[in-house]
């Protein structure tokens, strides 16, 4: 709104946090010189947030800061950020970094209620000259609890409140300010008046895990600033903070053409699908066990290796290190195409999957590779370890969606039920609802026999492309995949087809 000369006040600038994934949901970046309060519960990472956003902005941007420990010693945050890899000693030595100790033992910088008059002079003088001598740019304040820990009434913390962040917004720096959250209530800060007045609110949490903690953030407020709603997950890594924003869905979507074909290296296979998939499909391989759904993947990832395309190998059930024995027993090194930055594999833990977490570890190792084929082994066990049907059905479109996006063929593994029998296969695609989502569908099944295993396979589907839809047998040999020729009429077994 124009004020009474009829100009317009300057838009809010962005300042980059320089945390993965966090720039992302807050639009572009923090409110440049305005004061965010981080509020959660006991060891949700406000500290290490906190942390992270001076420590990113000295280092990536040349932006010097300024911490105000208000509970642990300054020695006691040098220890702790060492572990990320942060070197406070140094940043400090070089005049970068200020640490300004109120923690309990050194009270005597925060002034006390005295006849109704409340004054965070002495702090705030302390603060103020060390940013101008720094020349800050960054200030964290952590937490405000123990700082108003000795003002009782509302009256009073939300007028020190007002004058903390003013005169932090006079010194034209940007910051962030901590805040507990006790578990079981309804507030979101200590008082429950910090989030109304600060211009900022990201609120963390977490829940526990089988095996780890799972963490959440929430952007509820950016005042004057478009932001990503919703809860997003993330995570504390060995090097700091990484948030997992979720992909949009509404990509845009590669030009590609059906005429550019991605083999399998498999001669009379690709001849079914009249040269391989279609760049960008996405083609489901679903079958029982013993089927070698796996060696399928492996088979796509190797024959773009050899044409000179990088690919990534998604595991959730079986380790990348038995691929890599697989591969190697058919005479393939692997190995040797993960040196050459020709080939990713990315191990997802059974227990505790995050479906944002896969998904940010595939577009990243993608995006560094330039990946064109993509292997998900498998998509049954997100599942199978109690991934709801809404969370697996948007993991998998924004998986889809971005691997469109970039013109990647997938190969999507799927497991069914039923010990050696085909059955269940076009029926648990069906009540997954996954034929409307993926472009060709092959079905995979072992069979025991009298004399052994056999394996048959029929392409159910390829969109917008003519494909050999009839059986046939095939086995695996010393060297992978060999197809044994098509079924007699006589020797079919009826699979089906799923239900479009």
């Amino acid at each position: 709104m124009a004020d009474e000369h009829g100009t317009f006040p300057p838009p809010i600038g962005r300042l980059e946090s320089g945390i993965p994934g966090l720039d992302r949901i807050l639009g572009g970046g923090l409110p440049k010189g305005r004061s965010l309060l981080v509020t959660g519960e006991t060891g949700t990472g406000k500290t290490v947030l906190l942390n992270e956003f001076l420590y990113r902005g000295i280092t990536q941007y040349g932006e010097p800061g300024v911490l105000v420990s208000c509970e642990e010693s300054a020695d006691d945050i040098r220890r702790n950020v060492a572990g990320f890899g942060w070197d406070y000693p140094a940043l400090e030595a070089s005049g970068q970094l200020a640490v300004i100790d109120v923690s309990p033992s050194l009270h005597e910088l925060v002034t006390v209620e005295v006849n109704e008059h409340y004054s965070l002079t002495p702090l705030l003088e302390i603060i103020a000259g060390t940013v101008e001598r720094l020349g800050a740019h960054r200030v964290a304040i952590d937490s405000l609890g123990s700082l108003f820990v000795r003002y009782r009434s509302e009256t009073a913390v939300r007028e020190l409140f007002h004058q903390l962040t003013h005169r932090l917004k006079g010194l034209g720096v940007t910051a962030l300010l901590s805040g507990e959250r006790h578990a079981g209530r309804s507030l979101l800060s200590e008082h429950g008046l910090e989030e109304f007045v600060a211009e900022g609110l990201i609120e963390l949490s977490k829940t526990p895990g089988e095996l780890r903690t799972v963490r959440q953030m929430v952007i509820h407020k950016l005042r004057g600033l478009s932001y990503q709603s919703g809860q997003v997950e993330f995570a504390i890594e060995a090097s700091g903070l990484e948030v997992f924003p979720r992909i949009p869905l509404e990509a845009r979507v590669a030009p590609v053409t059906l005429e550019t074909r991605k083999g399998f290296g498999i001669d009379p296979f690709d001849a079914l699908l009249r040269g391989g998939l279609p760049e960008a499909h996405v083609a489901l391989f679903s079958g029982n066990a013993g089927a070698g759904k796996s060696t399928f993947g492996l088979h796509f990832v190797r024959a773009g290796i050899e044409t000179g395309e990088a690919g990534v190998y998604v595991t959730i059930e079986e380790s990348s290190a038995q691929l890599r024995l697989v591969a190697r027993h058919y005479g393939w090194d692997l190995a040797a195409a993960e040196r050459e930055g020709r080939l990713q594999f990315i191990d997802v833990p059974f227990s505790d999957i995050r479906p944002d977490q896969v998904l940010y570890q595939v577009v990243n190792a993608a995006r560094a590779l330039g990946a064109r084929r993509l292997v998900l082994d498998s998509i049954s066990a997100l599942l199978s370890i109690g991934m709801s049907a809404r969370e697996h059905r948007l993991f998998l479109e924004q998986l889809i969606g971005f691997c469109k996006t970039e013109g990647i063929t997938v190969v999507l593994l799927y497991a069914v039920g039923g010990a050696f029998g085909l059955a269940e296969a076009p029926v648990a695609i069906t009540q997954a609802r996954l034929s409307s989502i993926v472009d060709a569908i092959v079905l995979l099944r072992a069979t025991e026999r009298p004399q052994g295993l056999e394996r048959q396979l029929s392409v159910v589907k390829v969109r917008g492309s003519d494909h050999d839809s009839a059986p046939y047998r095939y086995h695996i040999a010393n060297q992978g995949i060999v197809i044994d020729g098509r079924l007699a009429a006589t020797d079919r077994s009826g699979a089906g087809e799923p239900s479009e």
